[in-house]
């Protein structure tokens, strides 16, 4: 069952909910509960990676591919699946 909820907007993000809304055949509501949803959404994956962190290896290892990153040692994703194809194809 739908429940009607009342909220207080400032301009600008009525301005915003307008614009999101106009090429959904103007229906406001899609776009709140749609917002709502990724909002809900964010949260859980940020809560994960906050597990992640948590854990001292994990920490460790995105320090040390931070700096690897700086010190310009990463290759590039295109050539680390080219060179696995290579491998693969002998």
């Amino acid at each position: 069952m739908a429940k009607r909820v009342q909220v207080v907007l400032d301009d600008e993000t009525y301005r915003l909910l307008n614009t999101l809304a106009r090429p959904r055949a103007g229906n406001k509501s899609f776009v709140v509960r749609e917002a709502l949803r990724y909002f809900a959404d964010r949260e859980s994956v940020e809560r994960m990676l906050d597990g992640i962190l948590s854990q001292h290896h994990a920490r460790e290892a995105v320090e040390a591919g931070l700096t690897a990153q700086r010190a310009g040692r990463l290759v590039p994703h295109a050539r680390v699946i080219q060179g696995r194809r290579r491998a693969k194809a002998r």
